[in-house]
């Protein structure tokens, strides 16, 4: 006969086998709405878990994988999405959730794409007339001075008007007390007369209280705008 011990041993092998089998699904359609609604009140780690259990378990249901890749992506997991949102296509072309998804995803990187190679672009730009302004100073010295001066003015004035155009409020300013703080007065009017171009009196006062750094140059800065509405420098627009 078997003694307490063994019977004991036997329950208990029993029971991890019964409870580390995968979960069983009783259809295709019950695990769809399952996780349907899973998804659709925002479980979606459980939807994932859930799916990855229903796609094994039905390997050729193009709906469940579409699902779990919809749950991935409402998850933030792009990547993986995507790679689910293939395999339903491959079994049904016509799964219209996998392609509105891809569609999307597509659009989300070419959107990145594009972005970051307008920023390169305009990085690239930058860069190269920083560098053509270096190159003219080194080679030439004093004996173009005039000329290295007014490309380095325009380059100034070019890389200050394309932030402000851009809303860089903060890094435009400081191109301001820049042209302050070297004494670039007449640089500077024009600096002035461009935000006149864009902005009210009262727009171009908000803007240097809220950015200029030292009470020394927004009072400077405002009197300067002050004094150029006063005596009538106001650009033509």
């Amino acid at each position: 006969m078997m003694s307490a011990t063994c019977y004991r041993g036997l329950l208990v092998c029993l029971l991890l086998v019964v409870f580390c089998q995968p979960v069983a699904h009783a259809s295709p359609k019950v695990a769809i709405v399952e996780a349907q609604i899973l998804i659709e009140s925002g479980e979606y780690e459980e939807a994932i878990r859930y799916l990855e259990n229903a796609t094994v378990q039905y390997p050729g249901n193009d709906m469940l994988l579409s699902l779990y890749g919809d749950a991935l992506y409402e998850n933030k997991q792009i990547a993986e999405a995507e790679v689910a949102f293939r395999r339903a296509l491959e079994i049904n072309p016509l799964n219209a959730l996998a392609a509105r998804r891809i569609e999307v995803i597509r659009s989300i990187y070419d959107a990145s794409v594009s972005e970051q190679a307008q920023q390169l672009e305009e990085l690239t730009l930058d860069k190269l007339f920083d560098l053509i302004a270096m190159a003219m100073a080194f080679a030439l010295g004093t004996v173009m001075s005039k000329y290295l001066r007014k490309f380095s003015d325009w380059n100034f004035m070019r890389r200050s008007r394309k932030l402000f155009l851009k809303g860089d409020y903060d890094d435009f300013v400081d191109l301001l007390e820049i042209q302050l703080s070297t004494n670039e007065l007449k640089p500077l009017r024009r600096s002035i007369n461009f935000m006149q171009e864009q902005m009210s009196q009262d727009e171009i006062m908000t803007l240097l209280n809220r950015y200029v750094n030292t009470e020394d140059n927004l009072h400077t800065l405002t009197r300067m705008v002050r004094l150029s509405y006063e005596h009538g420098d106001i650009p033509n627009t």
